[in-house]
């Protein structure tokens, strides 16, 4: 019996210690479960402290960047500003300008005394007009509807962006077909029908319209015709311009209504390309 006892005794102290041995085991691998979680919890963590700071460092970047794209858009808005007022066009060391030569200007005798020159539009360096297009304002169904023919002008540069140059938006009448020289060929003078401020009309003697149709010269010698208003009689040819027209002004009179008699366009005048005019320009 007491063999017995102490071989249970024994056993009591066996189990015990395996037990204790287990549970110790079991803590030490939780311990080392949870370290492992929270190292790579850490990496996770510091790898999107990482990418914020680096994001951050990007976002610092193009603000600086947008800032300062601000700054010259607002100088090049002073720069405009200024040459508006000047009645210039803006120059820039990346802007392909024409350089014109104001002297060599050609005009027609026919043309009217309403509204104010605008400023001068050219075509690019190296391009010369070959081609135009009319906004007309045909006649009135009624007396009391104000004419204004020939409503606004515009004319197409042989540049590969196919730049146009007009006057002064006009706000009345249907555009007609564009007329364009041939190929290899430029416009180089112009003739204008026009009707005259007093003309005595069938309609009433005070609705005056100036303008009412261009004609042009191509340098092949193609005239080139648009459908225009009737009104009033053709002045005879411009002089010529030796190498093409690169740069027009016009006489606008923009406003009008029941007390102001609105006679759109009154007058056009044309600057001559010069071999500088043509030379391209590489930047």
């Amino acid at each position: 019996m007491a063999r017995f006892c102490s071989m249970l005794s024994v056993g009591i102290l066996i189990l015990t210690v395996f037990t204790c041995s287990i549970g110790s085991q079991t803590v030490d691998e939780r311990l080392q479960q949870f370290t492992t979680s929270f190292m790579q919890f850490k990496r996770v963590v510091e790898t999107k402290v990482t990418r914020l700071e680096t994001k951050n460092t990007q976002l610092e970047a193009l603000i600086a960047q947008k800032d300062k794209q601000y700054e010259l858009l607002a100088a090049k808005v002073a720069e405009l500003e200024l040459s508006l007022q000047n009645e210039q066009p803006p120059l820039t060391s990346n802007t392909r300008t024409a350089v014109i030569h104001t002297e060599e200007v050609i005009t027609v005798t026919n043309g009217e005394k309403d509204g104010r020159w605008g400023r001068l539009e050219s075509c690019p360096t190296g391009a010369r007009a070959v081609g135009y297009q009319t906004q007309n304002k045909f006649e009135a169904l009624f007396e009391d509807v104000d004419e204004t023919g020939l409503n606004m002008l515009v004319i197409f540069c042989d540049d590969p962006l196919q730049t146009k140059i007009s006057s002064p938006v006009g706000f009345l009448g249907d555009w007609q077909p564009i007329r364009e020289c041939a190929a290899g060929s430029y416009m180089k003078s112009f003739r204008m029908r026009v009707s005259p401020a007093g003309q005595v009309s069938d309609r009433n003697t005070t609705d005056n319209t100036a303008i009412n149709n261009m004609r042009f010269m191509c340098s092949n010698g193609r005239e080139l015709r648009s459908e225009g208003n009737t009104g009033g009689t053709w002045g005879e040819y411009s002089a010529e311009c030796l190498d093409g027209i690169c740069g027009m002004e016009t006489r606008f009179r923009p406003d009008g209504g029941l007390l102001v008699d609105n006679t759109a366009l009154n007058d056009v005048r044309f600057t001559c390309c010069t071999p500088d005019d043509l030379e391209i320009l590489t930047e």
